[in-house]
């Protein structure tokens, strides 16, 4: 009577931990979608606070420098001074010096070349090697920035459900993009990127699963009698990492 007891437990136990981790595994992480997403923006460079930049004079080189725009927005200058560089493009800002200098030099001769832009960047971050800032060197697209960031995790990322955070006129909007099928079809449709844009690859169900076993099951069940417990896939995982089979979680049963 004892052992059908121990035996009628075990089942009950065994029953309970199969609806946790199947719960575990159809959680998801991944924001809403917003109905109406704001398209990428042409790449128009425009100086901003941060930005570092060189000015250089053709026939008077003494005056040459090279500076980084002030929070304020300004940059100082031998003969005018202060002037605002702060949101005017590199062609704005050359002719607002050749405007000022007009009655310091005679036919003056000024190039602005831009050394780096603080603002041009977005932001990487989930399952991939490296997450952080990506600098922007012109268009840039969701996937050219993820390798950018040392690529995919490739045990772990949900290639099918990455998600794009942007901010327009003080709101914010998401889209979920499908990578796995654009790494299938090279010639698919871009998608491009803008400033301050967040890119988040979200972390597969299998992985949280196994997360899930190794932190609330393995680490507090004591280990005396040892089972094997099968879990399915329940939502879109890549191929490539499960296979397509069913994966051995090892449980330890009291």
């Amino acid at each position: 009577m004892k052992q059908v007891c121990r035996w009628v437990r075990r089942r009950t136990f065994l029953a309970m931990v199969a609806v946790m981790v199947v719960s575990a595994g159809c959680a998801t992480v991944t924001p809403p979608e917003t109905a109406e997403f704001p398209e990428a923006e042409e790449v128009k460079v425009v100086l901003q606070p941060g930005d570092s930049l060189q000015v250089r004079f053709a026939y008077w080189p003494e005056l040459d420098t090279e500076q980084s725009i002030r929070p304020d927005g300004k940059i100082a200058l031998q003969l005018v001074g202060e002037v605002v560089a702060g949101g005017q493009t590199p062609e704005e800002l050359r002719a607002e010096l050749l405007s000022q200098y007009a009655d310091k030099l005679i036919d003056p001769e000024i190039t602005v070349v831009v050394q780096s832009l603080a603002g041009q960047r977005v932001y990487v971050g989930g399952e991939v090697q490296r997450p952080g800032l990506v600098v922007m060197q012109g268009r840039l697209t969701v996937l050219e920035a993820i390798m950018q960031s040392g690529g995919f995790k490739k045990e772990s990322a949900k290639l099918s459900t990455v998600v794009v955070i942007r901010r327009r006129d003080d709101k914010q909007y998401a889209r979920s993009l499908n990578l796995r099928a654009a790494l299938k079809e090279p010639a698919s449709e871009p998608f491009y990127l803008e400033p301050f844009d967040v890119v988040y690859v979200p972390r597969t169900n299998i992985d949280r699963v196994d997360q899930f076993v190794e932190k609330y099951i393995n680490q507090i069940i004591p280990r005396s009698v040892y089972a094997t417990f099968s879990y399915s896939q329940l939502d879109d995982v890549n191929p490539v990492d499960t296979g397509g089979r069913t994966s051995p979680v090892q449980l330890v049963l009291p």
